[in-house]
């Protein structure tokens, strides 16, 4: 099974892949969620998310209908399943 962001459900890739305090890539999530072991959008909730998405998927060519059937799980994430979707699960 690929790996996806458990944020956004990005595929997580060595080149995407976000980076804990010390600088070590992040097995869980992506750059774009996630830096220095902190979210980038922490108050965000899944809808935010999905928006965000959305917008940065469309921003790079992807049709807007097919954006948004790629980001409909994103509440299923294990982030959002979590009591504290502020803190990142560990690692």
């Amino acid at each position: 099974m690929k790996k996806m962001c458990e944020s956004c459900g990005m595929p997580l890739k060595d080149d995407v892949k976000g980076t804990k305090s010390d600088g070590s890539p992040s097995d869980k999530y992506c750059k774009y969620c996630f830096a220095n072991d902190v979210f980038l959008h922490p108050d965000a909730a899944p809808e935010d998310m999905m928006q965000h998405s959305v917008e940065g998927m469309s921003e790079k060519g992807w049709p807007k209908f097919l954006a948004k059937l790629m980001v409909r799980n994103t509440p299923k994430l294990p982030r959002w399943q979590q009591g504290d979707s502020t803190k990142p699960s560990e690692e």
